[in-house]
């Protein structure tokens, strides 16, 4: 018991250092962790004007493998494009050379997307407006993440484990191992005249008839 008492308290003292983020996967075998999707915002409600038979553009840095909510509303419900893409692809298109988009919305008026990164890196969202007058839009951006919430019980293990590990380290040394008395044995008593054993007590010796005392 003081060894499985000493451990836990190590295993506590570990816990509290490094946090208890360190039990997730055996909470989640105990079916103590909950998944939750939170939404952050990257680019909230931007107001942008995009001049005639021109584009404007927004930038954001975005993590690869994280998948990220965009909508766009144009003004007065005049359409306009939406074109996404990496940086390198943004400078080929800006040059008028042949790109690639993650996505294409040549003809928008109120438009929500999402959109998984393949790579981190810097993404353009750029407005494109080919009319001949200009056009007024509202874009935001938000990131979706996935969030690990524990059980309240294993949130304060590191503190239930040092409890219960030095209980078990008081309770060890107190019942430690006692060691066996030694049994001492008593060898018969003699005759301190002739030498002969005497059974019990006796006060007379029977070999010799002598007194003891």
């Amino acid at each position: 018991m003081l060894t499985i008492g000493l451990l836990l308290v190590l295993a506590g003292v570990i816990v509290l250092d490094q946090g208890v983020q360190l039990l997730t996967p055996v909470a989640e075998a105990f079916g103590l962790v909950s998944r939750v999707q939170t939404e952050r915002s990257l680019i909230g409600p931007t107001l942008l004007t995009v001049p005639a038979s021109n584009y404007t553009f927004l930038s954001a840095d975005l993590k690869g493998g994280v998948e990220v909510k965009g909508s766009l509303q144009v003004v007065d419900a005049r359409e306009a494009a939406l074109y996404v893409m990496n940086e390198g692809n943004f400078t080929l298109w800006r040059t008028g050379r042949p790109s690639m988009v993650i996505l294409a919305k040549p003809v928008a008026i109120s438009y929500n997307f999402t959109i998984t990164p393949q790579t981190t890196g810097t993404y353009y969202f750029v407005f494109d407006n080919q009319d001949a007058t200009r056009r007024t839009v509202i874009f935001n951006l938000s990131v979706l993440e996935s969030a690990v919430r524990l059980n309240p019980l294993v949130g304060y293990a590191g503190y239930e484990l040092l409890t219960l590990g030095f209980v078990l380290t008081i309770i060890g040394i107190k019942t430690g191992k006692k060691r066996e008395p030694r049994l001492l044995v008593q060898k018969g008593l003699k005759c301190k005249f002739c030498g002969a054993e005497l059974e019990g007590d006796q006060m007379f010796c029977e070999k010799c008839g002598r007194a003891q005392k």
